[in-house]
């Protein structure tokens, strides 16, 4: 699994994964682009066999980073691909000095709070009917041994 920075050429499959998952808050190219602009953004690519996998984007707001999205191709499902990713964000919130890294997710969304239990993130907070109005977001967060700093 190849993790690199993302690409203006990545923006059409990332918008191809969006549309995989149905529900998902998608920022489509435009979006992706949009991220271009802002100097704490990061956008990563995950590659296998040559083909995009994956995306993530974060905000560098030290002392915190601020997972925005986080998307896994259907084909790449259970790959590792998501793990990758979660992966390299730590590596940069490491070497931002960054000691924990938030997120939001759909209460509904069982396979991403999953995936990000997994990987140490704890339930912190909740915003009711933050998705169109109905569904609450779980607040998440992980704080980052002090030994990775």
């Amino acid at each position: 699994m190849l993790i690199r920075r993302a690409r203006k050429e990545d923006y059409p499959a990332f918008a191809a994964i969006e549309a995989e998952h149905p529900g998902y808050p998608a920022w489509g190219e435009r979006g992706f682009a949009a991220e271009e602009a802002n100097r704490n953004s990061v956008t990563l690519a995950a590659e296998l066999d040559g083909r995009t996998a994956g995306f993530i984007n974060f905000w560098i707001l030290r002392p915190q980073v601020q997972l925005n999205t986080l998307a896994v191709g259907r084909a790449f499902l259970r790959r590792g691909a998501a793990a990758a990713l979660l992966g390299k964000l730590f590596e940069y919130a490491a070497k931002s000095l960054c000691r924990e890294v938030d997120l939001e997710v759909n209460e509904h969304n069982a396979a991403a709070i999953a995936l990000y239990r997994r990987h140490g993130f704890e339930v912190v907070g909740k915003r009711p009917k933050f998705y169109n109005n109905t569904d609450a977001a779980l607040l998440l967060r992980r704080v980052l041994p002090s030994k990775d700093l």
